[in-house]
């Protein structure tokens, strides 16, 4: 048996550390999220009350009525509370504005010459905050209201199986659309416009995060389905309430794994049309 060259040694001894410059990573975003302790009260007490005030919105909504577009009045509370809990990623993860402040600042010149992948660093970081989001903000507002009896449980063993794989998909999803416009201030240095329009304009409208695409016009839900943002939201809504189901639900968490190859490739895209315009003026 022949011995590992010199080269190959390098190569291997070289996997952990790349490994735990991203575990790093994630961690610092996680005690990020911790240092800011007034933002994490006041963000909690806000999603609280605006759920509260959706519920009770649905609740009078539905008053005399059995079911609307499909959904009853207990499956489509459930998936206002699911939606609701899930769009709290879109308040804390913040991607694009760390890229933005690096770029304005000229510390994303630092990263660039760091042995580790750009997008990798920025995921790591933003995985690190959510971690921190799911298991301090998430969780217990979900716990809270399933203990007053407004979330049902899964809709089935499959709803229960392929939610928490959905949920994650739909976090790299808002992950891949938050990394493009964190790289597009290389050209626009102030994203903030651009990131109000994308996410709390279109995304807001498409998302699913006020009601159901089943809710929408034909044409808008059409639309609205051929776009990667009712992945961020509406699909794992959906299935947790049942109103994916089956093979459609299968599909649906395809349609997302798609999604995020796409965005992902296309913001690594972008990072590399970035790079070059850099080094090309002397940046």
């Amino acid at each position: 048996m022949s011995l590992p060259t010199a080269g190959t040694r390098l190569r291997v001894s070289r996997q952990p550390t790349a490994l735990g410059a991203y575990w790093g990573f994630a961690q610092r975003g996680f005690q990020r999220a911790i240092t800011y302790r007034f933002q994490f009260w006041a963000e909690l007490l806000i999603n609280l009350l605006f759920m509260y005030i959706y519920v009770c919105l649905w609740r009078a909504l539905y008053t005399g009525r059995g079911a609307v577009a499909g959904y009853g009045r207990g499956q489509l509370l459930t998936y206002i509370v699911v939606s609701q809990t899930l769009i709290t990623f879109q308040f804390t993860v913040g991607a694009w504005r760390i890229i933005e402040t690096k770029v304005r600042s000229g510390e994303v010149a630092i990263d660039l010459v760091r042995p580790v992948d750009f997008q990798g660093v920025a995921l790591a970081t933003a995985t690190g905050t959510a971690l921190h989001t799911l298991l301090t903000n998430m969780l217990p507002k979900f716990a809270l209201f399933a203990a007053a009896g407004v979330v049902r449980r899964p809709a089935s063993p499959l709803a229960l199986a392929l939610f928490p794989v959905s949920a994650a998909l739909g976090f790299l999803v808002l992950f891949g659309i938050e990394f493009l416009i964190g790289v597009s201030a290389f050209w626009l240095v102030e994203v903030r416009g651009l990131y109000s329009l994308v996410m709390w304009g279109i995304t807001g409208l498409l998302s699913g995060y006020f009601l159901p695409l089943e809710f929408f016009p034909r044409w808008l839900a059409t639309l609205a389905r051929a776009l990667p943002f009712p992945a961020m939201v509406y699909t794992p809504a959906a299935l947790y309430a049942g109103s994916i189901a089956g093979a459609a639900a299968i599909g649906a968490v395809l349609g997302q794994l798609a999604w995020v190859m796409v965005l992902l490739g296309a913001g690594r895209l972008l990072f590399g049309m970035a790079h070059r315009r850099l080094v090309v003026q002397g940046g």
